[in-house]
């Protein structure tokens, strides 16, 4: 199971990489989205998770691209900051699987990840 987390984010890599290796799912984390279409091209990928923090991610521009990804992942979840309401809601419209607020990111990585990679 492969899991990639597009973050800059410090706190929020190693929070979803506690969750991800306490089910034994492989993460990576990368800033560049471009790293994402060429692992989504090379391989399986059952999720990736974008934060919607990270500077110059706009999920209008990047789930068409991931979407038409020669093995598109799996799923596509994203999570922000509650109070980018409008930032949250254009993830959804953009197609996103799933959008979260950063709280609920944190408090449910392993049920996340578990629903879309398959964690054991």
């Amino acid at each position: 199971m492969t899991v990639i987390l597009v973050s800059n984010d410090l706190m929020a890599a190693s929070n979803i990489r506690g969750a991800a290796q306490a089910l034994q799912i492989t993460l990576t984390v990368t800033g560049n989205i471009d790293a994402v279409l060429s692992q989504c091209n090379e391989g399986s990928v059952d999720l990736v998770i974008l934060d919607l923090s990270t500077p110059g991610l706009d999920p209008e521009a990047v789930l068409p691209r991931l979407r038409s990804a020669e093995r598109p992942p799996g799923a596509v979840v994203a999570f922000g900051p509650h109070v980018h309401q409008q930032r949250l809601e254009k993830a959804t419209e953009a197609g996103c699987d799933e959008v979260l607020t950063r709280g609920q990111m944190h408090a449910q990585a392993e049920a996340v990840l578990s629903r879309y990679a398959g964690g054991r």
